[in-house]
């Protein structure tokens, strides 16, 4: 019975937490803080993995321009208000980006319909990365495979280009953060 409990609780942190801390051995031959927003997208095109910043400045592009979120920091800020992040995540700008920590983003911002293990795992924390990535392969989003998994720079840029044609056939990207 012990052994059940370490075993819940080792789960529930890998789940809260998940598996950051990978960082890109790729430099890239340009700074994308540099890039406007066309150009960036360029860019991804180029990239092997994507890095959670790049991941998350190419989030809001859904919203808009990325102009008024100049820093890692206030583009963070602005999808955990959005509810596309999640401040116990404790995200590195230079980590890789998973593909989890992607569907559980893109959920919210493309106002994707809530299964009932969604709605559980986001209530809890628990697993909420690989109930996203199944609404997110069930919607077409994103291609199945592993939570955990790198987002390649290609794939970032077909999930971007998903995301889009789902909200625009909705009218637009969700303006208002998780009720």
């Amino acid at each position: 019975m012990q052994m059940m409990r370490v075993a819940l609780v080792c789960l529930a942190a890998i789940s809260v937490v998940g598996c950051t801390g990978r960082k890109r051995s790729f430099q890239p031959p340009v700074d994308p803080a540099t890039l406007d927003d066309a150009a960036f997208l360029h860019y991804l095109a180029t990239v092997p993995v994507v890095t959670v910043d790049e991941g998350t400045r190419g989030l809001l592009l859904l919203i808009g321009p990325t102009k008024d979120f100049p820093t890692f920091e206030a583009r963070t800020a602005e999808l955990e208000r959005r509810g596309a992040y999640r401040s116990a995540w404790h995200l590195s700008a230079d980590d890789v980006l998973d593909k989890g920590t992607l569907a559980y983003a893109l959920v919210p911002l493309c106002d994707t319909p809530a299964s009932i293990n969604t709605t559980a795992a986001g209530m809890t924390g628990i697993a909420d990365r690989r109930a996203a990535l199944q609404v997110c392969v069930y919607q077409e989003l994103l291609t199945a495979g592993e939570t955990t998994s790198a987002v390649t720079g290609g794939e970032f840029l077909a999930a971007l280009d998903a995301a889009e044609r789902i909200t625009t056939r909705r009218g637009g990207a969700k303006k208002s953060p998780r009720p």
